[in-house]
C-alpha cells in the first residue's frame, strides 16, 4: 500500500473542486458511502456528474462497509421523502441525535425514539443485518450531505454578488445615513450580507461531533480493502476531536511532522486543471515517492523519538521548500490562493486503537502509529 493512500473523514462526498487540490499530493483518496451505488448512477442526486471524474480515474474511491442490499430501495425512498417533504421533517430532524449510539435509551428518550421509529418505520429490527443504530448513522450522514449541498449553493449565490452590487449596497447605506433615518440604518443590508458571509461554513454546534460519530459507526460496521494508516479531513473541528482524544489517551501531544501549501481551490471549470495536476505530479514524482517511503517506515518503527519532529522526518524542511516553490510556479498563490496541509503523527496509537476498533488485529496492519492530515 502507498502511504499516501488516505481515508477521508467524516464527509462522505468530496466535490471535485476539493478533490483537485488534494490530487496534487495524495496518491488516492478513499471515501465511505452510507448507501452503495449501483453502476454509475447518481446516488439520490448527492453527486454532480463532474464529481465522478476522479472516481473513474481511480484517484477517488468509494466504499460501503456495510451494504444495505435488499433494503437499499427502502432507504433511498426515505431520503427522497425527507428531501421533498422537508418542512414536515424539520422538527423531527432537529431531535435526530446520535447520542443513542453510545448510550442505552433512558425514560426521557421516549419522544426521540418515537421520532426515529417514525423515520425508520417499516424496518424489521429483528432481522439479521438490520441495525437501527446503523440506519440512524446512515441517515445522519446523508442529511449532512444534503445540508452541505444547500450551504454550498448558498455560498455560490453569495459569491455571485459582484463589486457593482456591493457598491449599490454601500450607496444605499450612504443615502440612508444622509436621510437621518436611524431606525433603518440599524438594518443596513450591506452589514447583514457581510455577517451572513462570515457565518458561512461555520459548523453548527454539535454537528461535526454527531457526524463523526455516525461516520465511525459506519466505519466499524464492515471491512474496507485496506487498513489505512493515514486519515485526512478538511474539517479542523473533526481533526481536533481525534487529536484531543489521542492526547487524553496517550498523555502526550501529537507531533506536526510536515506542513506544506495546497491551492485553496482549483475550479472544475478549468479545462487545463487535470493536465496541470498531472504535470505537477510528474515533476514531483520522485519527491512524493521519497516521502511515501519515509512515512511508511515511520509508521512501522518500533522506537520513536516522540519529542523531536525533525529527527523523525529529517527531510521535512527541504521537502517543504521544494514543494512550495514548484507549487508557486504551477499554481500561483495570487490566482489559486493557499491553504495549509499539516500531517500529524499519533505515536503508539494506530487508528484502530484510537477509535476502539476491535478488528485492528484482524486486518494485520504493520502500522504501529497513525498519521492524521488536516487541510484547513
Amino acid at each position: 500500500m502507498n502511504t499516501l493512500d488516505t481515508l477521508y473523514f467524516p464527509d462522505t462526498v468530496l466535490p471535485l473542486y476539493q478533490q483537485l487540490p488534494l490530487a496534487l499530493f495524495f496518491h488516492s483518496i478513499h471515501l465511505l458511502q452510507p448507501v452503495e451505488q449501483e453502476g454509475k448512477e447518481e446516488q439520490d442526486g448527492s453527486l454532480t456528474p463532474e464529481s465522478h471524474l476522479f472516481t473513474e480515474t481511480g484517484f477517488c474511491q468509494e466504499h460501503t462497509p456495510s451494504r444495505l442490499g435488499e433494503d437499499r430501495d427502502r432507504f433511498l425512498h426515505l431520503l427522497h421523502d425527507i428531501r421533498n417533504r422537508k418542512d414536515n421533517y424539520v422538527e423531527q430532524l432537529n431531535y435526530l441525535s446520535l447520542a443513542s449510539l453510545s448510550a442505552p435509551p433512558s425514560r426521557g428518550d421516549n419522544s426521540k425514539l418515537t421520532i426515529i421509529s417514525s423515520l425508520l418505520q417499516g424496518m424489521d429490527k429483528d432481522a439479521e443485518g438490520h441495525d437501527e443504530a446503523l440506519w440512524q448513522a446512515r441517515l445522519v450522514l446523508k442529511i449532512a450531505e444534503l445540508l452541505d449541498r444547500e450551504e454550498e449553493e448558498l455560498a455560490q449565490q453569495l459569491a455571485a454578488i459582484d463589486d457593482e452590487e456591493i457598491a449599490l449596497f454601500r450607496s444605499l447605506q450612504g443615502e440612508i445615513r444622509e436621510s437621518g433615518d436611524e431606525e433603518v440604518v440599524e438594518e443596513d443590508p450591506f452589514i447583514e450580507l457581510m455577517e451572513l458571509k462570515q457565518k458561512m461554513n461555520q459548523p453548527r454546534p454539535g454537528m461535526i461531533k454527531n457526524r463523526l460519530r455516525a461516520w465511525n459507526r459506519l466505519y466499524l460496521s464492515g471491512h474496507l480493502p485496506e487498513n489505512f494508516c493515514l486519515w485526512t479531513t478538511r474539517r479542523q473541528e473533526a481533526a481536533d476531536i481525534l487529536l484531543e482524544k489521542y492526547e487524553q489517551e496517550c498523555g502526550q501531544a501529537p507531533l506536526a511532522l510536515l506542513q506544506i501549501d495546497l491551492p485553496a481551490r482549483i475550479s472544475q471549470e478549468d479545462a487545463e486543471a487535470i493536465r496541470d495536476i498531472e504535470q505537477f505530479r510528474g515533476e514531483m514524482q520522485a519527491h512524493l515517492q521519497e516521502l511515501a517511503a519515509a512515512l511508511g517506515e515511520l509508521v512501522k518503527a518500533e522506537k520513536l523519538n516522540g519529542s523531536d519532529p525533525a529527527a523523525l522526518l529529517p527531510q521535512a524542511e527541504t521537502w517543504k521548500e521544494v514543494w512550495n516553490s514548484r507549487l508557486e510556479s504551477s499554481f500561483p498563490a495570487s490566482q489559486y490562493g493557499r491553504t495549509p496541509l499539516t500531517i500529524h503523527l499519533l505515536a503508539e496509537m494506530p487508528f484502530s486503537v484510537l477509535i476502539g476498533d476491535a478488528r485492528g488485529t484482524e486486518m494485520k496492519s504493520p502500522a504501529r502509529h497513525a498519521l492524521l492530515a488536516v487541510c484547513a
